[in-house]
């Protein structure tokens, strides 16, 4: 019990810290703290549809990277921990004076969303054989991470049980692998041809 409050009371220290000493100090950096924390994720969906259209001998590997994020995420994430392991809130920064850049709803910060979805897809890249994206995709993922420490909607531990369930999430994609590419994979395909999607 000693150990888990100690790892909790470094973990809120964490916060602190990089809160004090990059929050706050200028408009301009708060404005980019944000940008990067709250707004980069959203060209997520454009940069795999890049990927996508670019890259077509790499569709495999961008489709079973993105099965692996869709289970971490949706089963993981946003189902089992919260409701069955353990719901933690997002940090209250005003019980431990740190400033406050964004307003954020009071739902779960444990595991966090945005680091699942990242870095399951990180680990897939790498997984799947194509460790040149998978390098980007690691930069884009502990940056957006660390900035969302930056301003308090996450503890660090929410980072980190977030690629764990990452990792949780790619290793039932490689337990699946072969049917999804037998059976799921060329079905998509045939969707995608049938709409006339190249």
């Amino acid at each position: 019990m000693m150990f888990a409050m100690s790892i909790l009371q470094i973990d809120q220290s964490i916060l602190q810290a990089v809160n004090y000493f990059l929050v706050g100090k200028s408009v301009f950096v708060d404005m980019v703290i944000e940008f990067i924390a709250v707004y980069l994720v959203y060209l997520l969906p454009i940069i795999l549809l890049v990927l996508w259209f670019k890259f077509k001998h790499r569709r495999v590997e961008i489709f079973l990277s993105f099965v692996a994020m869709a289970i971490a995420w949706f089963l993981i994430t946003k189902t089992i921990v919260p409701n069955f392991i353990w719901f933690r809130p997002r940090p209250d920064l005003a019980a431990f004076g740190a400033k406050e850049l964004l307003f954020h709803r009071p739902d779960y910060s444990f595991p966090s969303d945005h680091a699942t979805a990242l870095f399951a897809l990180t680990f897939g890249f790498y997984a799947f054989g194509w460790k040149r994206a998978g390098n980007w995709f690691l930069v884009y993922a502990l940056i957006i991470s660390f900035f969302r420490v930056t301003i308090g909607v996450h503890f660090p531990l929410d980072i980190l049980a977030g690629a764990v369930s990452a990792l949780i999430g790619l290793g039932i994609t490689k337990l699946l692998e072969q049917p999804i590419r037998k059976y799921v994979y060329p079905t998509v395909i045939k969707l995608l041809k049938f709409l006339r999607i190249p």
